[in-house]
């Protein structure tokens, strides 16, 4: 199954970032998310071509970024249907909308449990190690 947050990705953001900046992309992703979702379903509805291959691949790449692993799939798969424009809108923004939850709620338990690079990461005390 794919995961709704992927930590790998996050991991990787961290080393190209830094945890600080990476944190805050992953809450601009979120915030920016239904305005994503609801540009795929303006631009499915006009049944505009080019404006659903826009939309569709900056969600695709931002989720990417943000280790949102099912919303990417999602983006890639939609992206892979042609013509894009005959893809009805309701079934792909309900599923889009449900992995944004999904994701949302994963990054609330994310944040909760804490973060820190993979050298730090919930790693046992060294005792418990040998």
């Amino acid at each position: 199954m794919i995961p709704a947050l992927d930590a790998f990705a996050f991991e990787i953001l961290a080393e190209d970032l830094g945890t600080d900046d990476a944190s805050d992309f992953l809450t601009s992703f979120e915030a920016l998310l239904t305005g994503r979702i609801q540009r795929i379903e303006r631009a499915l509805q006009a049944q505009d071509e080019e404006a659903i291959t826009e939309a569709l691949l900056s969600l695709q790449a931002s989720a990417a970024m943000a280790g949102a692993a099912q919303l990417q799939a999602s983006a890639t798969h939609a992206l892979m249907q042609q013509p894009m424009r005959s893809t009805p809108p309701g079934p792909l923004v309900r599923k889009l909308q449900g992995q944004a939850d999904m994701f949302k709620d994963a990054l609330v338990t994310f944040h909760h449990i804490g973060y820190s690079p993979i050298t730090h990461m919930h790693m046992p005390p060294r005792s418990k190690l040998s």
